[in-house]
């Protein structure tokens, strides 16, 4: 089967399969923080990249996308004009996304949130200029993935849907938290029926 023909059987939103797709499901939530989602090329076009889901989601968030030469872009005209700036990335020298912190913060924040594996997500916080001053943020301790559809994921590793779930969950509460997990459980348990894996209870 061709790659268009793959494409022409899934919805254009969502990427999923038609009949599974989960676009009824993706609720719209306006926040203060602004979610700027770093991805590749390739990675945008991959139904299970869960960093485009969460902007489906929120609306105040922007996705861009590197190494596409026809449709460059300037972090800088992204960013909100007022409040603090931060990227989530779990260097050795980040600050703990906690509470005590975010009472330290100018608001609204603009959280800048790079999508792709450890190698990928490294090579896009040196590549980007701006990125270099940009102060690094990373999530407190919690619990495992939930997203068990993709085997590249490192110990102790997010999809980055959960890590802009729990980022939200401290800078904006704990509802909206809520809202992309169960999202993510959906497109989760959807993708693995769609692989005949039997679950108890499939969203």
């Amino acid at each position: 089967m061709s790659v268009r023909k793959k494409y022409d059987e899934r919805c254009t939103r969502c990427l999923m399969k038609q009949d599974l797709c989960i676009c009824a499901e993706i609720p719209k939530i306006s926040l203060a923080t602004k979610i700027i989602v770093l991805t590749s090329k390739r990675e945008i076009l991959v139904p299970t990249n869960t960093g485009r889901l969460a902007c489906e989601a929120l609306e105040n968030s922007a996705i861009l996308v590197r190494g596409d030469q026809d449709k460059p872009y300037d972090l800088r005209e992204h960013i909100l004009t007022e409040g603090s700036v931060l990227v989530l990335y779990p260097s050795p020298e980040a600050q703990v996304l906690d509470e005590e912190f975010v009472k330290t913060l100018a608001r609204p924040c603009t959280l800048i949130v790079p999508d792709g594996n450890w190698r990928q997500t490294s090579k896009m916080r040196r590549r980007d200029p701006f990125l270099v001053n940009v102060p690094q943020v990373t999530l407190p301790a919690g619990t495992a993935t939930k997203y068990g559809v993709r085997n590249d994921n490192k110990e102790g590793g997010l999809a980055t849907i959960e890590a802009i779930a729990r980022s939200l969950g401290v800078l904006e509460g704990p509802d909206v938290q809520r809202e992309l997990e169960a999202l993510m459980a959906v497109m989760v348990g959807r993708v693995l029926k769609s692989r005949g894996v039997k679950l108890n209870s499939l969203p």
